[in-house]
């Protein structure tokens, strides 16, 4: 006899419940059951069985299928079906993979090229500042020896519904991130990493006279610079891709060492490209000017 509340695949009923998120998200309404369904032309009984967990849908063409379908990342859907993440996790890296396409800069007014990288200068001085006092030598950094110093936040797990970390404010200048209580997955790192972003750069930017005053046309751009350096610093960064094994999945295998969603990866190996080719042209300009 079947026990209720078992689902025979868990992790099916999981991708219905994500892929029901992600198109809510996208028609900024709710859906119905068989809005999802129709994503694989089941009929409404099929429909039900996924969303119970009762039909196992993981084969190759169904989650092609669903991520060409509602745009997402292939190896996002495939981890969620393997139970590599939960529901929220694989909701929050798909909100945070749009967040880090170039042309999204949320909240920010169209700002300068020389703000964006004054603004990210300031900040990889200040992250790799906080990288020597804490001596981080190998992946991955493990949070607590950065918290360490800004003793006025604290850590506390908790059983949390759809966050995967949010700011308590003590009291004035004292704070608590709360984080999902189990095991700490890679968004949820990052969440926390984001949470300290704003604590520090938004709400006690007066502790830091090094970061200026506040810009908030810059200030998503910092953010995302301070979480890619922090937990992602480039000469380890730098260090690992040198002993990268090319018979195996690059990308799975770093985000897995350094402990980070690959939509943070997939930013900072871009900026680290990036700064790569500018550094190259300049040298390329330079040698021009001489040879003139």
């Amino acid at each position: 006899m079947k026990r209720p509340g078992i689902s025979k695949f868990p992790h099916s009923a999981a991708l219905f419940q994500f892929c029901q998120k992600v198109l809510c998200e996208q028609k900024g309404t709710k859906v119905h059951d068989q809005e999802v369904g129709t994503l694989l032309k089941f009929n409404p009984s099929d429909c039900s069985h996924w969303k119970r967990g009762e039909k196992n849908v993981r084969s190759v063409f169904a989650l092609s299928k669903l991520a060409d379908t509602l745009q997402l990342e292939h190896s996002l859907v495939h981890d969620l079906v393997m139970g590599l993440m939960g529901v929220d996790e694989a909701y929050y890296e798909y909100k945070e993979s749009r967040r880090f396409l170039p042309s999204s800069l949320e909240g920010q007014q169209n700002p300068s090229p020389e703000n964006l990288e004054f603004a990210q200068q300031r900040m990889v001085r200040f992250v790799e500042t906080l990288l020597q006092r804490a001596d981080i030598q190998a992946a991955p950094l493990y949070l607590p020896e950065i918290f360490r110093f800004f003793p006025f936040v604290t850590l506390q797990p908790i059983e949390m519904v759809d966050k995967l970390s949010r700011i308590l404010r003590v009291k004035p200048g004292q704070y608590t991130i709360q984080f999902k209580k189990g095991d700490l997955k890679a968004q949820v790192r990052m969440s926390i990493a984001q949470d300290l972003a704003r604590i520090l750069f938004v709400g006690e930017r007066k502790r830091f006279p090094e970061l200026g005053i506040y810009n908030a046309d810059v200030a998503e751009w910092e953010q995302r610079i301070f979480i890619a350096g922090l937990l992602l610093p480039k000469a380890l960064l730098l260090e690992e891709l040198g002993k990268a094994d090319i018979r195996k999945n690059t990308i799975s295998e770093l985000a897995s060492l350094f402990w980070v969603p690959k939509s943070l990866l997939g930013f900072q190996l871009q900026a680290f490209c990036q700064g790569k080719e500018a550094k190259t042209a300049e040298v390329r300009h330079l040698q021009l000017e001489q040879s003139l």
